[in-house]
Order: C-alpha cells, then structure tokens, then sequence
C-alpha cells in the first residue's frame, strides 16, 4: 500500500542518453558517458541504505515479536496454535482462493486470450512471496506481475495493469475496513481510538486508490508511475495510452478484489474459532480491521512481523481473546503467508514460464 521498493536501482541507472554526442572528433573527446558512474553509484548507494533500513525494521520486528511473546507466555501461545491445527486446511483453501480473485483480477484487465490462465496463475504465486514477505510488499508485488505479464502483453500494457492492481488493492479493502470500523464500534460500544483509526485508515485508502488511479491519467504523473513498473527508457506515452484502456475503477476487476478482502475477513473467523474464541461475522470483521490496522502501521517492515502481532495484543479484549490467543492469530497468520511464500519459491524455480507464441 505504499512506496515501490524493488527495481528501483535498475530504473535509476541512468539511460543511453547519457552517451549521445554528435559526430567526428569532438565525439572522440568527449567526456559524455563519465557521469553516468558517479549516478550508477549513488543509485548503489540509495539501494544499500534502504536495504540496511528493511533489516533493521525485520530485526526490529522480530524483536518485538519476541518480547510479545514472552509477556504473554511462549506456553499459552504455542497451546492456541496447536489447537488451531485442525483449521488450518481451512485456512490453505481461504488463502488459495483469495489469491484466485487475484489472478482472477489480473485477468479481466487483460486483453482477452493474451494470456493462458495457467500462466497467469503462476505469475500470482511467484509474485506472492515478494508481496507477504517484502517491505510496502503490494507495491513490489505489482512490478514483479508487471516484469513477468510484458513478455504477454507489451511492457506498456503490463505497467498499466499493474499501476490498475495497485489502486484497485488500495480501493477493495476501502468497504471492508468500513465495515471493521462499524464492527469495531459496536462491539466496543461507541467510538473508540481502534474504531476511529481503522475509519480513518478506510477514507486513506480511497484517497490513495483514487490518487493512484487517476494519477496515472495525468500527463505530469503518468511517466513518474511509468518507470516503476516499466523498464527504464520506456515511451511513457505508451504506458498512458495503455492505462486509458480500461476505466479508472474497473467494475469486473473491483468486484473480484473486493471478494479477495471479504475471504480474509473470513479467514479471521475461521481463526478466531481455532483459538475458541467467540466467532461470527461482526467480530471476524472486527478482527480483520485489527489486521489491516497493524498491517498499515508496519507496512516497511518485513513481513509485518511484530506489528500486526502488537495491534492482536492490544486489541485481545476487545475480541474477547487472552493475550496467548491475540499472538496465535497472527501467528498463525504469519505462518500462513510463510508457507505460501515457500510455495512461490519452489513455483518460481520448478515451474519455467514458456515463452508466448509469436
């Protein structure tokens, strides 16, 4: 839901322009293709601190995670997963077809039949592990999708669907964390800090769903969103032809990332039944607007670990949960993503993509 990350260095390198010059011997002596060192390195460097900063926000999250883990007693916690065990079927099914919307998603912005369905799926499951697991992880996601959808639709077209995945995944979980909020103050009895901020969290993402989509259609925006999900050096002017292709909202693509939240609403019921606790559809709602929260707050660090582990914590009472079983949820939830990280990693070395036809 934020920034960029990955790719970046590539697409700061400077372009061939750097090394133009005209012709004869004043080409011979000319300096042109020195400066383009000097930008390669701090590109470099601009790389090595943000990847120095996403380690120390994981070693930071882990860290509290740890600390979490033994206020509350390592004990209480590991019993709540352990009883857990027999949901978590459930759990892989919810999961499996919440990321189908996904693929499904991707599928209705492209054109018809130019890419084979197996193919998008593999795309999905590969891009998975960078969107779980890397920091502002939707962001990265969508220009790994786009990297591997241009061999399939052009790189112009691919960045547009991408640019449309970001803001529609801005813009689908907007309804749900509405109705979190809504959940949220009625089993708390009013308005409270958690219901207040979970509401504000909905109106920033139709503010930044929106941004994004029509951002993208304005000529002094187009090209800064153009190469982080194109290659570098790409006409821009065809990554705004191709984002005008479908409307700024999208209906069919919207409703099946829409159905994509409300299956992780579900999944926080199907926990908050693993753990015992009271279940249903106003706390699964709840419980799912605590996610989102904690998942916005630590949206830079890997994983969200630690942060969507505090956000349980605090907010135990609320669902009627012990402080153990708070942390086995999103335990539980951090396992779960790690196993479907794992998968993306064996997919992307087992499953070679093969080229399109001509």
């Amino acid at each position: 839901m934020a920034p960029l990350p990955p790719a970046r260095a590539a697409e700061e390198c400077p372009g061939s322009g750097a090394g133009r010059a005209g012709g004869g011997e004043g080409a011979a002596l000319s300096p042109a293709p020195l400066p383009a060192r000097p930008a390669r390195g701090a590109a470099a460097r601009r790389a090595r601190r943000r990847a120095l900063l996403h380690a120390a926000l994981g070693v930071f999250g882990l860290g509290a995670l740890a600390a979490l883990i033994r206020h509350v007693g390592a004990a209480e916690m590991l019993e709540a997963v352990t009883r857990a065990a027999p949901f978590l079927p459930i759990l892989v099914a919810l999961e499996a077809a919440r990321v189908g919307c996904e693929t499904l998603a991707t599928g209705a912005l492209c054109p018809r039949r130019s890419v084979p369905p197996a193919e998008l799926l593999r795309i999905h499951v590969v891009s998975y592990p960078v969107m779980a697991l890397m920091p502002a992880g939707r962001a990265a996601g969508e220009a790994v999708k786009a990297a591997l959808l241009s061999p399939h639709v052009g790189a112009p077209r691919a960045a547009a669907i991408a640019t449309a995945n970001q803001s529609l995944a801005l813009l689908s979980a907007a309804p749900l964390s509405l109705l979190a909020a809504l959940a949220i103050w009625r089993i708390g009895g009013g308005a409270s800090a958690l219901a207040l901020g979970v509401l504000a969290h909905a109106a920033l993402l139709v503010a930044s769903g929106l941004g994004v989509a029509f951002a993208a259609r304005q000529r002094a925006a187009f090209a800064w969103l153009a190469r982080r999900f194109a290659s570098a050096g790409h006409a821009a002017a065809s990554f705004h032809e191709a984002v005008r292709e479908h409307a700024p909202v999208p209906a069919r693509p919207f409703a099946a990332c829409v159905a994509g939240r409300a299956i992780q609403a579900a999944q926080y019921a199907v926990l908050l039944a693993a753990v015992g606790a009271a279940s249903g559809p106003v706390r699964a709602l709840a419980a799912y607007g605590v996610g989102a929260a904690g998942t916005a707050v630590g949206d830079l660090i890997p994983g969200q670990v630690g942060a969507t582990d505090g956000a349980f914590t605090l907010a135990a009472p609320l669902l009627g949960l012990t402080a153990g079983s708070a942390i086995a949820i999103s335990v539980l939830v951090h396992l779960l993503q790690a196993a479907f990280a794992l998968a993306g990693i064996v997919t992307t070395v087992a499953w070679r993509r093969r080229p399109p036809a001509p």
